[in-house]
């Protein structure tokens, strides 16, 4: 299937289409603001119709331009996959209102601006997938809220700012992936509270401090962190337990500059308490021992590597 998805005829079928699946085709279209009339859609997946051939030349650009307000309309939607296209613009705000959505997978698109703080309001979500666009704002801490969410994929964009701790509510959560932005501060110590995770990626920011102890008491199996500014010793509950440990390769003690050592330049959000701040010794030496590591990296280099 090739060329421009006629919106205005689909929504002739406003009462009764309840799955439109075009993914994996050739499509070069926009999304219509027709889409908010479909109010029965269960199902809109299209996804995968930004297509290269094996030279890696452009066939079809895919689902372009933004997303429509309108797609809040959809009440009944539970599935919503438009990844691997070149939709842009910002996440409009009224996507919070798909109460009932349980896949969310907006990935490898040109999407900027914010996540949208509404999204917390998704009670029923349980897939986020965002990775690989260029959303350029902190994380919203109201995605605590989302207590079925399981995979939370925020990867290879441009947040910054802290790792807000109400992360550290989503119990439900098994894989949670923060690499590749410019984050900054600790780990959130609440972090400890992710009762289901097993693997969390948050190599390639700028986090500093030391790994929290209260990660040793997960079931977690993967721990990526190299590429950031952590000092100390990995916690031994976390060497005891995890299968896969990467992170910087271990070096000596070292001095800090002044700024470095200050408890305010380590980045703690104004919702953690500075009893979670790194406290800098009297001479300002540090270290970081990665002992544990089963993959270690002596060079902290940016792995980013967009196309679009």
């Amino acid at each position: 299937m090739i060329g421009q998805i006629p919106w205005p005829q689909l929504s002739m079928l406003a009462g009764s289409l309840e799955e439109l699946d075009m993914s994996e085709n050739y499509l070069s279209s926009t999304i219509g603001f027709e889409v908010g009339s479909l109010s029965n859609l269960i199902k809109l997946k299209l996804d995968n119709n930004y297509r290269l051939d094996e030279n890696d030349n452009l066939i079809s650009n895919g689902i372009q331009g933004p997303i429509p307000g309108s797609i809040g309309g959809l009440s009944k939607l539970e599935e919503l996959r438009l990844d691997n296209n070149y939709v842009g613009g910002a996440i409009p705000a009224s996507i919070g209102t798909l109460q009932n959505v349980v896949v969310l997978r907006l990935e490898s698109n040109n999407l900027q601006s914010s996540i949208p703080s509404t999204i917390g309001n998704l009670a029923s979500l349980q897939y986020f997938h965002l990775w690989s666009n260029y959303i350029s704002s902190t994380i919203p801490g109201q995605l605590g809220r989302l207590t079925q969410l399981r995979e939370l994929f925020l990867d290879d964009n441009e947040l910054t700012g802290y790792i807000p701790p109400e992360l550290g509510q989503l119990t439900s959560a098994n894989y949670i992936s923060l690499a590749e932005n410019s984050l900054s501060g600790v780990i959130p110590p609440t972090f400890g509270m992710l009762s289901s995770i097993g693997r969390i990626d948050l190599q390639f920011n700028n986090l500093v401090g030391e790994v929290p102890s209260q990660l040793g008491n997960l079931p977690l199996g993967m721990l990526k962190l190299e590429g950031n500014n952590f000092y100390g010793d990995i916690p031994e509950g976390i060497c005891q337990n995890i299968q896969y440990l990467s992170g910087n390769c271990s070096t000596g003690r070292r001095r800090l500059s002044e700024s470095e050592s200050v408890g305010r330049d380590w980045g703690i959000a104004d919702s953690v308490t500075t009893q979670n701040a790194p406290t800098p010794s009297p001479t300002f030496h540090y270290w970081w021992s990665c002992n544990c590591c089963t993959t270690c990296y002596p060079i902290q280099v940016n792995s980013r590597n967009k196309s679009r």
